[in-house]
Parts: C-alpha cells; sequence; structure tokens
C-alpha cells in the first residue's frame, strides 16, 4: 500500500513538473513581446551637442538634456537623404527613435527636420535719374517677388 502511495505521489509531482514547463514558453513569448512594444520610444528635441567619435548624441527635451548611445547602424536622415552622425549640427530639431539597452536610451534612427528656408531676404533698389541717385533697402519675404521701383518723374 505504501509502494502504490508513493507511486501516486511521485506520479502526480512528474505530471505537475511537465505541465508548468509546456505552459512556460508559451507566456515568454508573449512576455518579450510586451517588453519590445514598451521599449521602443521616441525623442523629440533640440539638438544640444553631437560626438561622432563616441557615438552620442545630446538632445535638449523641453528643459531637460537627454543623453542617448547612437547605434552603429542606426539610420540617419534629413528629409528624404541619408547623413551621418557627423552632419548633424547644434541647434537641429531632430526625432530619434531608440531602445532601452542595459538601462540607457541606444538610438535607432534619426530623423533631422529640413534645414528652414530663410525667411526674410534683404533687396538694395537704386533708382538713378539726371539730377539724383536715391538708394533705398526694402526687406520682403524670400517667397515674395519684389515690387518694382516707381519711376521717377523726368527732370526738366
Amino acid at each position: 500500500m505504501k509502494l502504490a502511495r508513493m507511486l501516486v505521489v511521485l506520479l502526480s509531482a512528474t505530471a505537475f513538473l511537465f505541465a508548468q514547463e509546456a505552459a512556460a514558453p508559451a507566456a515568454a513569448p508573449k512576455a518579450e513581446k510586451a517588453m519590445k512594444k514598451e521599449a521602443v520610444k521616441k525623442v523629440m528635441g533640440k539638438v544640444v551637442s553631437v560626438d561622432a567619435i563616441a557615438n552620442t548624441i545630446i538632445v535638449k527635451v523641453k528643459k531637460a538634456e537627454d543623453t542617448l548611445s547612437v547605434e552603429a547602424g542606426a539610420k540617419i536622415t534629413q528629409g528624404k537623404k541619408e547623413i551621418t552622425l557627423g552632419d548633424i549640427k547644434a541647434d537641429d530639431n531632430v526625432t530619434i527613435t531608440c531602445k532601452m539597452a542595459d538601462g540607457k536610451k541606444v538610438a535607432t534612427h534619426i530623423a533631422v527636420a529640413a534645414a528652414a528656408k530663410a525667411g526674410k531676404s534683404k533687396k538694395t533698389v537704386s533708382t538713378t535719374t539726371e539730377s539724383s541717385t536715391t538708394t533705398s533697402t526694402t526687406t520682403t519675404p524670400a517667397a515674395a517677388p519684389a515690387a518694382a521701383p516707381e519711376a521717377a518723374p523726368a527732370a526738366k
């Protein structure tokens, strides 16, 4: 009787262990997938500095500065053009996709905002008549055409 009881306990314990091992691999991919989703983050801000040798970038996000390592194969773009880490300048606006590795943020993609076009340009217009010369400086938006200068009345 003791032998039968021990055999039942032993078989029950073995069945219990196999059931736990079978359930654990199914739960692991779900937990791993959830961690991957949480680990990817986007950081948007203004570049403070770039160190192409150390592969790091410091970005000002709101009032705080955030230091990120840049992955060796990270994709860095400005508009549709691919650039290098050394092409990024201070005060550039960036959107960085990063992941957490060993408690540090590691950039996998850096998108640099396209350079802003010059907002205004100065144009100097000179008008010459027989008796005098007039020079005026006009500030106009770069995209707007300059106004044609008015013709001075002919002196008699």
